[in-house]
């Protein structure tokens, strides 16, 4: 093949009049020239471009044909396709992709001319050329690597390289100065990894890198496998984006936009710029991204995840801080005796924990990271535990409703701990170390750790929640939605400040939700008023006597497949408990306790009962 370039990129002699000239200085003038000289030139202009140019250098670069290695892939490209086939690639384009690149692929150049890497074993008569490359040669060579090293290659004389029947001929050999292509380097590192080590197998469970490895790494270890073993190295394959500024621009030492990940985690020199946000954060970071495509990162960024990583510990602590007299063993509520909105809020746990466990199988860890925030703010901290003050704080000790409600606070405890653990190991184990009560692993012996406790079994009377009543919890989460929309009315007005100063009026042509509701306002904790947070609810039998009432603060609604819902406000009845601020007409009633509630009072007494008994017992 015609090459009038050598290795200093000078043009040879095959160049004639060029001959001795730098390809990129002199010699491209001197081109020019004789072109223009002999009326071929037809056009001469400077332009910039981006290729052929070196991306580190930013010089042009040289094209020249030479002689190189290459192993051939015809004869196991139809093997290759169908192990291609049999691997699981995340996300499923990757699977076109390496199909495409390898369907088109016929030759595999591994020769490289560096002065660094893997030298090919090969050597060179210096007469002919001709290449000498045995399994002898190979073998001798190999087991010089395996005790020395691959620099081997380069001190050691070519007679101590060869095997001991081609010595007498050392002189008429020279050492090949090719190295073998990274590519191959790293495509047969299954062999010298997983094949090699005992606490290894082969394939591996998942291959993990760039999208554009499917030129690279994925696919030269894919071919080395197939032509050795007959199928792939991996069972699955991920692949990610590349990490950019928040701009959006590629990050790189020339632009000085790179983020040290060092510096993320343990803050700058100077900390109120450079604040250090814990590797949590930056674990937190790559599981709230789409990492199939391109992502970014900046300050910007790292503080939203650093006030989201802050409200996951504070639901933890809320969690915590709830159950420090709670024994497992002896207070948990049997399922069957636990109220409906404990019912419900196990249903949901059920759920979120089903949808995280497919999240993590399938590596969508942005959907675990919108999963667990959605779960942990809307329906746990604006719901549950909003509801769940009031029987924590004001039951009594050992009040069913309180030990109702830890009991759904433990198993919601026990499940989202180890559900961040892959992504938040410290925040888990942290937690971990403060658990109120010992959990006990399958042999009976105390879990120390949170990764020794194994991810979390659901329950399956958990999920046994009836379609109906499915739906009407649904139904009336739009409804105390509507609610708080009427209270915010009331409050700017004036009328009311917190919304236990309030009596809630509902009413609803939906003759079946309108018997649920009046069926909710009789028992706690699953009376409409505790869910709300107000201190009373009346429910009126039709929205016309409810419109002909005297209520100023009022709305209608249209909830999702119930009809309509009229929601009225009002001053609550009867006076304040000091206690736990709800009102109550009964607030005055007890001579002992004028200031009490019926409530409070029945607590309050039975304090004082149980006090009593302790002292005549001593």
């Amino acid at each position: 093949m015609f090459s009038p370039v050598d290795d200093e990129g000078n043009f040879t002699v095959e160049a004639g009049d060029f001959q001795g000239m730098s390809v990129l200085g002199d010699g491209n003038m001197a081109v020019v020239e004789a072109l223009q000289k002999a009326s071929h030139l037809l056009l001469q202009e400077a332009y910039v471009h981006k290729y052929p140019y070196d991306w580190r250098t930013k010089k042009p670069t040289i094209f020249r044909a030479t002689e190189q290695w290459f192993a051939s892939v015809e004869g196991f490209k139809e093997a290759a396709l169908n192990a291609i086939a049999d691997v699981d690639w995340f996300p499923p384009q990757g699977e076109n992709r390496i199909t495409a690149m390898v369907s088109g692929r016929s030759d595999w150049c591994i020769s490289r001319q560096r002065t660094w890497g893997v030298p090919i074993p090969v050597f060179y008569n210096v007469n002919t050329g001709e290449p000498l490359m045995t399994q002898e040669t190979i073998s001798h060579v190999q087991e010089i690597i395996r005790q020395k090293g691959s620099d081997a290659w380069w001190y050691l004389e070519v007679q101590d390289l060869l095997p001991e029947e081609f010595r007498k001929e050392a002189d008429q050999y020279i050492r090949g100065n090719d190295t073998m292509d990274v590519w191959f380097d790293s495509g047969s590192s299954w062999a010298a990894v997983l094949k090699t080590r005992k606490d290894l197998k082969w394939p591996a469970d998942v291959y993990l890198e760039g999208s554009d490895q499917h030129r690279g790494w994925f696919q030269s270890s894919l071919l080395t496998s197939v032509a050795v073993q007959g199928s792939a190295p991996y069972k699955k394959v991920l692949t990610h984006g590349f990490v950019l500024d928040e701009r959006g621009l590629k990050m790189s030492k020339s632009n000085g936009n790179g983020i040290d990940p060092e510096v993320v985690i343990e803050g700058g020199k100077n900390q109120k710029e450079a604040p250090g946000y814990g590797a949590d954060v930056l674990r937190l970071w790559v599981a709230s991204v789409d990492y199939t495509g391109d992502v970014m990162i900046g300050d910007r960024i790292l503080k939203q995840m650093s006030d989201i990583y802050r409200k996951l510990r504070g639901t933890l602590r809320f969690l915590l801080s709830n159950l420090h007299n709670f024994n497992p063993e002896l207070d948990t509520i049997q399922y069957e005796n636990l109220p409906m909105i404990d019912k419900y809020a196990l249903f949901q746990l059920a759920n979120v924990m089903d949808e995280i466990t497919e999240s993590y199988r399938c590596y969508h860890f942005y959907k675990f990271y919108q999963l667990i925030q959605k779960f942990a703010v809307v329906d746990l901290s604006n719901f549950y535990f909003d509801t769940a003050k009031d029987r924590l704080y004001v039951g009594g000790t050992k009040n069913f409703t309180r030990r109702s409600c830890q009991t759904v606070l433990a198993a919601h405890l026990l499940c989202l701990v180890r559900a961040i653990a892959p992504v938040l190991p410290h925040m888990a184990e942290d937690a971990w170390q403060h658990l109120p009560f010992s959990h006990l692993l399958k042999d009976g012996s105390k879990c120390d750790y949170v990764f020794e406790s194994g991810w979390p079994l659901i329950e399956d009377q958990w999920r046994s929640l009836s379609a109906d009543n499915v739906e009407y919890w649904k139904a009336l989460m739009q409804i105390r939605t509507e609610v708080n929309k009427v209270l915010e009315t009331a409050r700017g007005a004036k009328l009311i400040g917190a919304s236990l100063d309030a009596k809630v009026l509902l009413s609803t042509a939906n003759e079946a939700l309108l018997s649920r509701l009046i069926q909710h306002t009789k028992e706690d904790p699953d009376k409409l008023c505790r869910i709300f947070i107000t201190s009373q609810v009346e429910i009126i039998r039709s929205i016309e006597e409810a419109k002909s009432l005297d209520i100023n603060y009022t709305g209608i609604y249209n909830l999702e497949g119930q009809g309509d819902l009229w929601v009225g406000v009002s001053k609550a009845d009867g006076s304040k408990c000091e206690r736990c601020w709800n009102y109550s007409p009964k607030v005055g009633f007890f001579p002992n306790h004028p200031s009490l509630c019926e409530r409070c009072h029945s607590v309050i007494c039975e304090g004082a009962e149980i006090k009593y008994q302790t002292a005549t017992v001593v």
